[in-house]
């Protein structure tokens, strides 16, 4: 999940794109909100991902004047949850 922006201009967001690597330190691809608007600050990625595997995520907005800088780049590591303790 994403933080909350609080200051937008006075310009309503319109979407967030978030994008993905492929784990190997290669290009960003969209996961969502680039081709179609998304709103949501929260997203599951269920396919492509390979367990163990340092993926880079960052994310956009638009507004009405355009899309903003991306966010500073996240790494997430992928793994199953945890067992719960006996």
């Amino acid at each position: 999940m994403w933080d909350e922006v609080t200051e937008n201009g006075s310009s309503e967001i319109l979407s967030y794109s978030l994008e993905i690597d492929d784990g190997t330190g290669g290009d960003f691809t969209s996961v969502v909100g680039l081709v179609s608007d998304y709103l949501k600050k929260e997203f599951t990625i269920t396919s492509n991902i390979v367990k163990r595997t340092l993926y880079r995520l960052r994310y956009r907005a638009r507004n009405a004047i355009g899309w903003g800088a991306y966010s500073p780049i996240a790494y997430v590591r992928a793994a199953n949850i945890p067992s719960a303790p006996l």
